[in-house]
């Protein structure tokens, strides 16, 4: 089993914005719960601890608290996405996926998969199968378009 996943985010934000394409690595030890949302939209992550474990740095994070431990992946269709227009050349929106009509191909169950594959190295990516009945050259390919750790204090 490896030590680490890893979400590859693909979208057309700009760097800066903190929202661009980018790797995103989890300890696989700090995984607590995975959850499909509506629609498979998005897939929410439960940590076992956020900002808990920083409470002696900062002031504001209180040891009980769960902010910082929510993480949500959204998916779409296209690696184009760039919802906040942070390029200035336009707001280009998320194509919603179809949702799976395979429970397999749920995107909590790539994040499954990747968590029980063995890589034979420190970390496993997680891909995303089709949207819909799952038929290549019929369904579409799902991506992870957007990543946020949600600063919510409920679950």
């Amino acid at each position: 089993m490896a030590k680490f996943i890893k979400f590859e985010i693909k979208n057309a934000a700009t760097l800066a914005s903190g929202t661009g394409s980018r790797d995103i690595l989890l300890n696989v030890d700090d995984i607590e719960n995975i959850a499909d949302a509506a629609n498979a939209a998005s897939v929410i992550i439960t940590l076992k601890s956020g900002l808990a474990q920083y409470a002696s740095t900062f002031a504001d994070a209180n040891p009980t608290s769960v902010a910082g431990r929510i993480l949500t992946l959204s998916t779409g269709l296209n690696v184009n996405s760039d919802p906040a227009d942070t390029t200035g050349a336009g707001a280009v929106a998320i194509t919603a996926v179809t949702v799976p009509s395979l429970s397999g191909n749920m995107p909590s169950q790539a994040v499954n998969r990747a968590l029980t594959a063995n890589p034979g190295g420190v970390s496993s990516k997680v891909q995303l199968a089709l949207d819909g009945a799952g038929v290549r050259g019929t369904d579409s390919q799902m991506y992870f378009v957007q990543a946020a750790f949600s600063t919510d204090v409920t679950l």
